[in-house]
């Protein structure tokens, strides 16, 4: 059964923030800040660290990279981990909008118009 509260980040963890961002995460927050969109990097949020929220909208944003794409994500186990985050994520009213590194690195502007687009409709 899922907590109700109404908690949405946990103050008393600290973000992961620099300490574990992806150069395609920080390539991304530099694109989003210049674009002057409010965002939080790695926050704890219900005990997970997504790659990215934004305060007053229930979004999380992920940067798929290698380790989605090679080895450490083609383990049953991380698989089964990122689903079973996502569906509790999603049971409390998040929507996670996930982008490859290959699309921030081509094109950071399009990724950050994609995210204020779902920051309008949110």
């Amino acid at each position: 059964m899922l907590e109700t509260k109404t908690y949405t980040i946990n103050k008393k963890m600290p973000a992961l923030s620099d300490t574990y961002s992806t150069d395609n995460e920080a390539i991304l927050s530099k694109a989003l800040t210049l674009a002057g969109v409010e965002h939080l990097k790695k926050p704890c949020l219900y005990g997970y660290y997504p790659g990215f929220i934004f305060p007053g909208h229930k979004l999380v944003v992920e940067v798929d990279g290698n380790t989605h794409s090679g080895n450490f994500h083609n383990k049953l186990e991380q698989k089964a981990y990122d689903k079973e985050r996502d569906a509790h994520l999603s049971q409390l009213g998040y929507q996670i909008v996930r982008y490859s590194n290959q699309a921030v690195n081509k094109c950071a502007k399009g990724v950050v118009l994609s995210i204020q687009r779902h920051l309008l409709a949110s």
